[in-house]
């Protein structure tokens, strides 16, 4: 348990310590819709989370030489595991600089230190 928490310490200072590489951007869980029996509509509950992340561009891989060329569009997100009041999951967003991006996918380290999610801006 020792080495998991000092993990996660390490991580959560690296990612705070970057200065203007981090920023803050918003999580925002969605909970199972509930029908409305009354208005005879799906209801969905949304809960936003501030956190501290490093979005950088994901790029593609070409096979000749494994260089990094184009964008495809995606960003990649990486922030600290530690504090986390949710489970990160593809059917949450993220907000940044007002623009709503979707989760196309979530990887987590193994020490479960931080996680590293792909996304695209929606629409």
């Amino acid at each position: 348990m020792g080495l998991r928490n000092a993990l996660l310490n390490a991580v959560s200072s690296a990612i705070t310590s970057t200065g203007d590489i981090a920023e803050s951007i918003t999580y925002r869980v969605k909970s199972n819709p509930v029908y409305d029996v009354y208005t005879g509509q799906m209801a969905n509950d949304e809960t936003d989370y501030t956190i501290t992340a490093i979005v950088s561009v994901a790029s593609e891989d070409v096979k000749s030489g494994l260089k990094s060329v184009g964008n495809t569009g995606e960003l990649t997100v990486i922030f600290s595991s530690k504090g986390l009041a949710f489970t990160p999951k593809t059917d949450d967003t993220i907000v940044r600089s007002a623009e709503i991006h979707t989760i196309s996918k979530v990887d987590k380290d193994p020490a479960g230190a931080s996680y590293t999610l792909t996304i695209r801006k929606l629409g």
